[in-house]
């Protein structure tokens, strides 16, 4: 018996630590990698780069349909708009050369990427058109695939105990038909054998299956992101939370070393951090930041709208820790200007007895310079503080006013449909999903909120932006304008958005709009137009 529990105690002693060091490693793999992101999306770049180059004035209409096709899957988890292009470049030749299996084929895609960003209805329009009497034998599991995505997508945007069971229903469904498709013994058959006992509640069997299949894998695959998140699935399922967070972080550095922007478990692992692990809320905000900026790169608004659910959350406890902080380095800057007085009351009391008076005096102004010096610095310091927590805090407020307003008018529209469907009033329901009066309304008072919230954070942008340019080119408001469209498109410069293709989405403009706006004002400027913008972003700077 002594002998068991001598065992027991020698492994637990040995084992638990080396568990605490293998997260700790992975945790710091994960920061390098993030660090490491633009190398990662340049190598994916490149790799684009030397497909696009495949395509020349000789080559064949079937030839650039396949380069395409290439380059469409390349993009198809790195960047919506240019995975869209793509696509629509493919549908134009199934078009020419009038090749069923093509048009069928482009419509797949276009399905799978509708639904990758949420516009599931019109994914299972497109998924629904397709005949799958006459579907190409090369495409029925590519169909079973991109109908299993799609209402796998549903069932995650829905999260309810209502819709979700019925589209996991159909997911389950089309699951199965793919896993009747593979190949026994190929990489994606041993994937879908582990998913299906997950989503039986076999989870040891499940892991068994999972992990003899990462063995197999690389990091730098897709599949390897996948499988080690529905490890990570399983353990949380089981209780085991070390291994859950484990898993979840070898899916994030997965995701990072393959530039994928479509991701899920970067944001899943900050909201894990933020719960269960609180000393770490640093590593938690730059994680749900970083997802941020890869739905935002991808645009994708599904991923989008569920980590500005997060967001607030962890921003403001994040916020909170920083002003903590921020309160004890004060205390601590006090307790040195406390001893640097007392040094310096000793010096002089040591110099004043062996009579070098003249020499303490001289030593005791420069520490009383220097002394100043830190005051002044400490005193800029705060200020500059004291204002960026005004302006964060306005920023979080605008940010729940905007939310709430659009929750409100989202349910009221949906009480309109609702009460529209129940009136049998279709026409009606028709017009209104067809009119452009209600987005138009939108996005008039979507500008005049950010109008009120950009003035209201720099209300002397107007006077000192036309400071920086001559008479002639001065902006002249009309009648209750706030800002024209040139001032927002400097504006949405001003906050640090400088990108003409994100200023153009934001204001719904063609970037050629927005690039003609901003060189039309530059022939203005009295400071050099290279330095024009830099001026901009200095407005309402403390100095």
């Amino acid at each position: 018996m002594n002998k068991i529990l001598f065992t027991f105690f020698f492994s637990f002693i040995f084992i638990v630590p080396s568990q605490a060091g293998e997260r700790d490693d992975l945790m710091k793999e994960l920061d390098s990698k993030i660090k490491e992101r633009k190398y990662y999306m340049q190598i994916k770049e490149n790799r684009i780069d030397s497909l696009c180059k495949l395509i020349t004035p000789q080559s064949s209409l079937e030839d650039q349909y396949l380069i395409n096709n290439k380059i469409y899957q390349e993009y198809s988890t790195y960047r919506y708009d240019s995975a869209k292009h793509y696509i629509t470049l493919n549908k134009n030749i199934s078009e020419i050369l009038d090749i069923q299996r093509y048009k069928d084929e482009v419509s797949l895609h276009t399905a799978m990427l509708l639904s990758t960003t949420g516009l599931f209805k019109e994914a299972i329009e497109i998924l629904e058109s397709i005949s799958r009497s006459t579907l190409h034998e090369s495409l029925l599991t590519d169909y079973y695939m991109t109908n299993e995505w799609a209402y796998l997508r549903m069932k995650n945007y829905v999260d309810d105990e209502v819709y979700s069971p019925v589209y996991e229903q159909k997911e389950l469904l089309y699951v199965d038909s793919v896993f009747q498709q593979l190949e026994k013994g190929s990489t994606d058959y041993f994937y879908y054998k582990g998913y299906i006992m997950l989503q039986q509640g076999k989870m040891d069997e499940s892991k068994t299956v999972l992990l003899g299949l990462l063995s197999k894998l690389n990091v730098d695959s897709r599949l390897y992101a996948i499988v080690t998140s529905n490890i990570a699935t399983i353990c949380k399922s089981q209780g085991d939370l070390h291994n859950y967070d484990v898993y979840l972080i070898k899916s994030a550095i997965s995701d990072q070393v393959c530039a994928l922007k479509e991701n899920r478990a970067m944001q899943e692992l900050a909201m894990y951090l933020f719960q269960e692990h609180p000393k770490e809320l640093d590593r938690a905000n730059k994680y749900i930041q970083c997802a941020m900026e890869d739905a935002q790169f991808f645009n994708n608004r599904v991923r989008t709208v569920q980590i500005a659910r997060k967001l607030p959350v962890i921003v403001s406890a994040f916020q909170e820790k920083s002003k903590t902080e921020n309160r004890n380095l004060r205390i601590a800057l006090g307790t040195i200007s406390f001893l640097v007085v007392g040094l310096i009351l000793a010096l002089f009391y040591i110099y004043k007895q062996i009579k070098l008076v003249k020499e303490s005096r001289l030593k005791l102004r420069k520490l009383n310079d220097q002394l100043n010096g830190l005051n002044t610095e400490l005193t800029d310091s705060n200020n500059k503080l004291s204002e960026a927590n005004k302006m964060r805090e306005e920023y979080v407020g605008l940010f729940i006013d905007l939310s709430s307003s659009y929750i409100n008018k989202m349910a009221q529209y949906r009480d309109t449909v609702k009460r529209k469907i129940l009136a049998k009033q279709i026409d009606d329901l028709y017009k209104i999903s067809n009119s452009s009066d209600l987005l138009q309304s939108e996005l008039t008072d979507f500008f005049d909120n950010f109008d009120t919230a950009f003035l209201n954070l720099y209300p002397t942008f107007i006077t000192d932006f036309n400071a920086l340019l001559n008479e002639e080119g001065q902006i002249r408001l009309k009648n209750n304008e706030k800002l024209n469209p040139e001032l927002r498109v400097f504006a949405l410069i001003r906050l640090g958005i400088t990108d003409s293709s994100k200023i153009a989405s934001f204001l719904r403009f063609s970037p050629q709009t927005v690039y003609n706006y901003r060189a039309k004002v530059k022939k203005f400027s009295v400071v050099d137009r290279n330095e024009f913008e830099k001026y901009v972003m200095e407005i309402g700077t403390l100095m």
